[in-house]
C-alpha cells in the first residue's frame, strides 16, 4: 500500500469519526435534561465540526511531497469504541460512550502526531486535535458524574 493511500485512508477515517461525533453530540444536545448539558453538547458538536474542517483542509499534495515514513502500524480497529448504543441506552450510557470515543480520538491524533514528528506543521495540527479531544473527554466525564450523582 502506498503512502498516499495510507495517508488518505487515515484522514478519511478521522473525518468520518468527526462527522459521527457531530451527530452524536447534536443528538445528546436534544436529549440533555439540563440547560448546561444542552450547551455543553452544542459546544462539543461545534468543536467537532471544526475538527472535521481542519482535517478536510489538510493538503494532501503537501504530504505526498514529503518524505514520510509509512504509518503501517496504525491499526484502525484500535481507535474504535467497543460499546454499542441501542435505543434503550440511557443518557448516562451515551455520555460514557462519547467519553470513550474521545479517548479513542485522542489516541489516534497522538499517534499521528508521533508519526509526523519530522513535519512540525503537521505534528502541530494533530497535537492540537489530540489536546482538544482530551479536553472533551474531561468535560464528558464531568457531565457523567453530575448526572450519576444527581440521581442518588
Amino acid at each position: 500500500m502506498g503512502m498516499m493511500t495510507t495517508y488518505n485512508e487515515i484522514i478519511a477515517f478521522a473525518i468520518d469519526k468527526e462527522q459521527e461525533a457531530v451527530e452524536l453530540y447534536s443528538d445528546l444536545a436534544e436529549r440533555a435534561q439540563s440547560p448546561s448539558g444542552k450547551i455543553l453538547f452544542k459546544e462539543l458538536a461545534d468543536m467537532e465540526t471544526g475538527h472535521k474542517t481542519k482535517l478536510e483542509k489538510l493538503d494532501i499534495a503537501y504530504f505526498s511531497s514529503q518524505d514520510l515514513k509509512q504509518p503501517e502500524d496504525l491499526k484502525i480497529a484500535d481507535y474504535l469504541v467497543d460499546v454499542e448504543l441501542t435505543p434503550d441506552s440511557t443518557y448516562q450510557d451515551i455520555v460514557l460512550f462519547a467519553a470513550k470515543r474521545e479517548k479513542a480520538a485522542f489516541d489516534l491524533y497522538s499517534d499521528l502526531a508521533r508519526i509526523y514528528t519530522t513535519i512540525p506543521d503537521v505534528k502541530k495540527i494533530f497535537d492540537v486535535l489530540a489536546q482538544e479531544e482530551a479536553y472533551h473527554k474531561l468535560k464528558l466525564e464531568r457531565e457523567y458524574d453530575e448526572v450519576v450523582y444527581k440521581e442518588d
